[in-house]
């Protein structure tokens, strides 16, 4: 899954954002990700933090927020009234 995202600055400048990728990956990679993999990449292309890799530790927060729907695979949804 990857989601894009975008900053505005104080003078309602638009800017890109990170991109933020969720990988599921076999059963044991991480079970306290529910076995997801998290990475965050920079407008620059750099690469924040991979669960289980390099800056493990600064994406830790994805895994944190996305926990708190375990029952969905740790997957958000907007409500069921808004889908379509």
């Amino acid at each position: 899954l990857a989601k894009d995202s975008f900053a505005v600055n104080k003078k309602g400048q638009v800017m890109v954002g990170p991109l933020f990728l969720m990988t599921k990956m076999e059963a044991g990679f991480n079970a306290g990700s529910g076995d997801w993999q998290y990475q965050m990449v920079m407008p620059n292309g750099t690469v924040f933090g991979t669960t289980n890799g390099t800056g493990s530790a600064k994406v830790q927060f994805c895994a944190d927020c996305h926990n708190a729907v375990g029952e969905q695979d740790a997957l958000w949804f907007l409500p069921e009234e808004y889908r379509r």
